[in-house]
């Protein structure tokens, strides 16, 4: 009589496939967007509260509420109707489809890049935020709350701008930054050579 296990074909090694994962746009979106929304979503929040307290407040240009002296202080101002540092139409409306155009560039740009870490994606979220707190003053009061003075002392003032002109500027900086001066290759993960291909046993 044959043993019970005589029928089965003799079992080779067990080998255990490496499944090989590619970092596309896809999965590069999943993995920040929480990083793009929530930093999106703080300077928004912060943008819209820190026009709500100190935009219009009891002091005014000749009685500014100094932060540094000779630097920085905050003062009245009436609301921008026009874009950036004060160039273009006193129109408000005008600038509202630039600014929904520049939020699915944004978007667009999160999903395509090929970044491997959350900087872009902090950087997309910077922008993004400031975009819609300003949105949010041109469609609601017609006009950008402006309220931050930077100056050096009598002799030069800067725009007068707000949170969301600040997360603008910082999140395009460092989109710049990030294409001029681009960061090395991610480390391969673990099974991978640093072509990108499973690693093999020697024979």
């Amino acid at each position: 009589m044959r043993p019970a296990d005589a029928s089965f074909p003799p079992q080779g090694p067990t080998v255990t496939a490496t499944k090989h994962t590619h970092i596309t746009p896809a999965t590069f979106f999943e993995s920040r967007r929480k990083l793009f929304w929530l930093i999106a979503a703080f300077v928004v929040a912060l943008d819209q509260l820190t026009k709500l307290w100190l935009w219009r407040p009891p002091f005014s240009a000749d009685r500014p509420l100094v932060l540094i002296p000779g630097l920085l202080q905050l003062i009245s101002h009436p609301g921008n109707t026009k874009g950036a540092l004060g160039f273009g139409p006193s129109n408000p409306m005008f600038y509202v489809v630039p600014a929904l155009l520049g939020l699915v560039v944004m978007v667009y740009f999160l999903l395509t890049t090929s970044s491997g870490n959350g900087l872009v994606a902090a950087a997309l979220g910077l922008l993004a935020g400031g975009d819609v707190g300003n949105l949010i003053d041109r469609l609601v009061l017609h006009r950008v709350r402006d309220f931050i003075d930077l100056h050096w002392h009598e002799t030069f003032h800067w725009s007068t701008f707000n949170v969301a002109d600040s997360a603008i500027c910082i999140g395009f900086a460092v989109i710049v930054i990030d294409v001029l001066f681009p960061r090395g290759r991610a480390e391969p993960a673990e099974g991978e050579t640093p072509e990108g291909s499973p690693e093999h046993g020697s024979a």
